[in-house]
């Protein structure tokens, strides 16, 4: 009976431990980079990853969460503020080698989710990649760093903390090809998108080997927390940051770029063991972070929640659009139900395949071009390098989970597509895309630098009351004020802040794309 109590608790508080005490519970968040379901708990044969397996025996393993788009940047704008990185014109990846000076601008009001939580009386880190399209806030972490960890928090203080692995990023399909392989090449499986070539099969079995390796490290972040007392208060996240690494993989938003693993473990064990398959999206992530801190989500976060007290009902449709990758430029979007994927094509006129120099460093793709151009690939393998494309596609993902037969054109299929397009056009066009429709990315960068310089947030005003009370006198939701009195460190400004004859105070206010304000400083003087 108690147990059953326990576990309707869990459902319903931000978390309920095996004492039955609710509480802010601590989270951890461990963030792998560029892969797929490539693990064996997601019925990989031949993956080793058996400390995330254990972590999924132990927590929820969610099979159909999505990203926006399969490539780092754009999706963690999703990962960090909850919203769609297309209609705030963040989903431009590497916008910045090409206009240096941009970053993009948010709507007013539109912050990182982890500023939030700070207001909340979390204790945030991340260690210690951003790259979410802007400078991030001064606000939004507590530590920003290699050297950032949970440890550091307060023993008062409920933490919130992201580790990031680069282990399996693209990169390292070319930096460790010559190392050796935990895999067999012999025993990878190749999608039939794939040559049959042992170059090839060598790129893949680079992949799966560095799988194994993020795996280990993975268990040295849950083993640091095995050994703290913060381990009986403490939920455990994890996921990659888009799809990949491997060839029609990354930038996708098929499924072998926009799928992802998910990972969500109670320390009570809350449906330990268990699967969900309801659709999700990243922006979804923030939104549930907040729930399960029992932290109110914001009107303007476009993610709803998957677990704790807001938790909302399940997704019909995950959405995706590609832009910009590095010097290449695309433009497609798609929507997908619990079956079916439908892609729009704004560039039909070129292929799918973009010869994108960062990716043309990875050794299969330099072989793959090599067969095409001697012809050495057959239809399926070529359909990726195929110019035009199709303007529309539709693929039934479980009949065909490779995406390979475009059933847009089967009159079987006419209703279905139909009500797919429908569908693409009102729940994703019209409600978040009417302007990424209408418009480029010079659009975009426009509207972030209206005169070609990064706008500069206001300086605060602010008060010492004769009561000895620091007051923000033009408090605005767009903006976060950061303070610190003497050397402390810097807190988010949410009231009027006590201070004794003598104190100094130090303050600066920011937000997203702009520069902080002035950083300033003044002294209590009684009267």
């Amino acid at each position: 009976m108690k147990s059953n109590i326990l576990l309707a608790l869990a459902a319903i508080a931000p978390v309920a431990t095996v004492t039955g005490k609710s509480e802010k519970p601590n989270i951890l968040v461990i963030v792998c980079e560029d892969i797929s379901p490539y693990l064996h708990c997601y019925g990989d044969p031949i993956a080793v990853s058996p400390h995330i397996d254990r972590l999924a025996d132990r927590g929820i393993r969610h099979t159909n969460m999505f990203t926006t788009v399969g490539v780092s940047a754009p999706s963690r704008y999703a990962l960090i503020t909850g919203r769609y990185p297309s209609e705030d014109g963040a989903n431009y990846m590497r916008v910045t080698t090409f206009n240096p000076t941009f970053e993009v601008i948010s709507p007013p009001g539109v912050k990182c989710y982890t500023e939030y939580l700070r207001e909340a009386g979390y204790y945030c880190t991340n260690n210690s990649k951003t790259d979410y399209q802007f400078v991030p806030p001064l606000a939004a972490w507590d530590e920003n760093s290699k050297n950032a960890h949970w440890k550091n928090a307060p023993d008062n203080q409920p933490f919130f903390s992201i580790f990031n692995i680069n282990t399996t990023h693209e990169s390292q399909l070319w930096v460790n090809n010559n190392k050796p392989l935990e895999i067999d090449p012999q025993k990878v499986p190749l999608p039939p998108y794939y040559p049959d070539d042992p170059e090839i099969r060598h790129g893949m079995a680079v992949m799966y080997s560095n799988i194994a390796r993020m795996d280990r490290e993975v268990q040295e972040f849950l083993d640091e927390l095995a050994d703290s007392p913060r381990k009986d208060n403490t939920i455990i996240i994890f996921y990659s940051d888009n799809g990949g690494p491997i060839l029609r993989g990354k930038r996708e938003i098929m499924d072998s770029g926009s799928r992802v693993p998910f990972i969500i473990a109670f320390p009570d064990g809350w449906k330990a063991g268990t699967v969900n398959d309801e659709l999700n999206m990243f922006i979804d992530i923030p939104a549930t972070i907040l729930s399960l801190a029992g932290v109110k989500i914001p009107s303007n976060m476009q993610g709803q929640a998957m677990y704790g007290q807001q938790k909302a009902k399940p997704r019909k449709f995950v959405f995706g659009a590609t832009d910009r990758f590095d010097e290449q430029i695309e433009k497609r979007a798609s929507i997908r139900d619990e079956r079916f994927l439908y892609i729009r094509n704004y560039m039909p006129e070129q292929s799918v395949y973009r010869p994108n120099a960062y990716r043309r460093q990875i050794p299969m793709m330099l072989k793959m071009e090599e067969m095409r151009d001697h012809g050495l690939l057959d239809s399926i393998q070529m359909l990726w390098f195929t110019a035009p494309a199709p303007v529309e596609a539709l693929y039934d993902c479980k009949e065909d989970p490779c995406q390979i037969h475009n059933l847009a054109e089967n009159p079987q299929y006419t209703a279905k597509l139909k009500q797919m397009r429908a569908a693409f056009q009102k729940e994703w066009i019209d409600k978040y895309n009417k302007n990424w429709v209408s418009h480029e990315e010079s659009y975009f960068i426009k509207r972030a630098r209206p005169d070609g310089l990064q706008p500069v947030t206001d300086n605060p005003v602010a008060v010492i009351t004769k009561d000895g009370y620091f007051v923000i006198k033009n408090p605005k939701t767009a903006v976060t004020v950061s303070y610190s009195v003497g050397e402390a460190k810097m807190k988010i400004y949410t009231k009027p802040v006590k201070l004794n004859k003598g104190d100094s105070i130090t303050y600066i206010a920011g937000r997203i794309g702009y520069k902080n304000s002035e950083r300033i400083t003044i002294k209590y003087k009684e009267s």
